[in-house]
């Protein structure tokens, strides 16, 4: 048994109730605005950044009770010998005040800190490396709390109290949070995090949970090439399981929708700006309470789109981790292209639309993270020339030469024209295959051997829209040959005769 850390996300419903977070939320980012202004004014006036934890919080609180008394004394001499820093501190503490959350209140100043400090690893990165970055990197600035759509707080034990079926978040002296936990839930939450994401309110518990150490039920590897419209190529090693291809059309559709009525909304937000410019308008207070209107849907529009991705982006890395384990694998490599390239990219408008906004290294950090569970490794793999190159050709002298001629065959669209065996092969099954031959640093696998199952790896998958993949696909459905294998496949052969040599008997 092992022991991890789990989230669990839960929407916060009700008018009022949304409206005591909210507030809450509002107040502690303008307490983060205020700092960050106090801390880079100090900075100018004084030279220094001060970004010590303890005296940070110490100049907020009405008495120090830390370890770093010169320290601080020394920080508080500097400040009451100028009146514009002594103004930013008292304004600090009244807001401090407001809030009346001490957990969340050190959570934002460890927050600011981190900030900071991140800018400054960038910003050393930048002088040693200039090419890496687009622009030079700027310190943490305040956010206008009018367009703050996203903003999160994590409070420590002392924030809430567990109940039975329910957990009681104190977020001021007077006002708590109620929220329903799951039926039976039986862990401990160790922490809570409050977020505004859009227009909707989440409450995130974190706990711990025993988890059962399982080792892989098999030996075999398969390999996965991502794309856009085939969103998983999936050849495995096994000779008696079919490869299989996932649909990405329903996620490209609906982030062409998203696009369509983000881009609707864009236009009206910039008409109502040009006309609040435009000096036309005497009282343009009608004009801007549009233009908030317009940009509170546009947010509530994305927080939509996240939350149906993250959902369907669970549920494909879920299935596919369950399909390789119940039959016997136990290496997974990916391809790693499809996340790289998108750096900087700029493909034209129509393609940037469909292929840079889908989250594809979400959906390896998901698919690794849920094959952790079952001890399946997952490696990522350089796919340079893999759906370009014969399955019988030398891939690691093609990719070391990048000598096309080498590659004995032909990519066309979707389609590769193998010069080997003068066959024609699925472009993305191939690169899927050669994808497991690089990463497993072999020039053959198993099953070149049986042509009829290597034709049918590579020439006729299962072809799955997300609907079928979620609920109709199971390891049987996937099975190359008769009644009397696939009974061994229900049975857990994986787990008693091993992957290979399983059917040879």
């Amino acid at each position: 048994m092992r022991s991890g850390k789990r989230v669990l996300t839960i929407r916060v419903s009700g008018k009022e109730r949304k409206k005591k977070v909210r507030n809450l939320l509002l107040d502690l980012a303008h307490f983060r605005n205020m700092l960050l202004i106090f801390i880079t004014k100090y900075k100018e006036l004084c030279g220094k950044y001060p970004l010590h934890q303890s005296i940070l919080y110490g100049l907020v609180a009405k008495t120090y009770t830390g370890k770093y008394r010169q320290e601080f004394e020394k920080v508080l001499e500097n400040i009451e010998s100028n009146s514009k820093l002594r103004e930013l501190l008292e304004e600090l503490k009244i807001q401090k005040e407001k809030v009346d959350n001490a957990p969340l209140i050190q959570y934002v100043i460890r927050q600011v800190i981190r900030d900071f400090t991140n800018f400054f690893k960038s910003f050393q990165s930048y002088r040693e490396n200039p090419d890496k970055f687009k622009g030079i990197p700027k310190p943490p600035k305040p956010k206008k709390l009018r367009h703050l759509m996203n903003f999160s707080a994590e409070g420590n034990a002392n924030t809430f109290k567990q109940e039975k079926d329910k957990l009681v978040i104190r977020l001021r002296n007077d006002k708590y949070l109620k929220v329903k936990l799951p039926k039976d839930f039986p862990y401990r939450v160790s922490s809570i995090r409050l977020k505004l994401f859009g227009d909707d309110l989440y409450v995130e518990l974190v706990y711990e949970q025993e988890v059962e150490a399982r080792n892989p039920a098999g030996v075999c590897s398969a390999g996965i090439d991502i794309g856009l419209d085939d969103l998983l190529s999936v050849v495995s090693e096994n000779p008696e399981i079919k490869s299989f291809i996932v649909s990405g059309k329903e996620i490209k559709a609906f982030n062409q929708w998203f696009n369509k009525e983000r881009a609707k909304l864009m236009s009206q937000m910039d008409y109502l700006r040009n006309e609040i410019k435009s000096g036309k308008y005497e009282d343009t207070k009608k004009l801007e309470r549009k233009l908030r209107e317009l940009e509170i849907k546009e947010k509530v529009l994305s927080a939509h789109r996240k939350r149906w991705l993250e959902n369907n982006l669970h549920k494909i890395s879920r299935k596919i981790v369950d399909l390789l384990y119940e039959t016997g694998h136990k290496v997974i490599y990916i391809g790693k292209n499809a996340m790289e390239s998108k750096n900087g990219i700029d493909l034209g408008r129509k393609t940037n639309q469909e292929f840079v906004s889908i989250p594809f290294r979400r959906l390896v950090e998901l698919i690794k993270y849920k094959a952790q569970q079952y001890g399946i490794e997952v490696i990522e793999v350089d796919e340079s020339y893999t759906s370009k190159t014969s399955p019988f050709a030398d891939i690691f002298k093609v990719r070391e030469t990048r000598d096309k001629r080498l590659c004995q065959g032909e990519r066309k669209g979707n389609t590769f024209k193998d010069n080997v065996l003068n066959k024609v092969f699925h472009a993305d099954l191939v690169g899927a295959l050669n994808i497991m031959r690089v990463g497993a640093k072999l020039l053959k696998l198993g099953f070149y051997e049986n042509l009829k199952s290597f034709f049918v790896k590579l020439c006729n998958p299962v072809r799955l829209k997300l609907i079928d993949f979620f609920y109709k696909v199971s390891p049987k459905s996937l099975w190359i040959g008769g009644s009397r294998r696939e009974v061994l496949a229900l049975a857990g052969w994986s787990e008693k005769l091993g992957c290979l040599n399983t059917f040879e008997s």
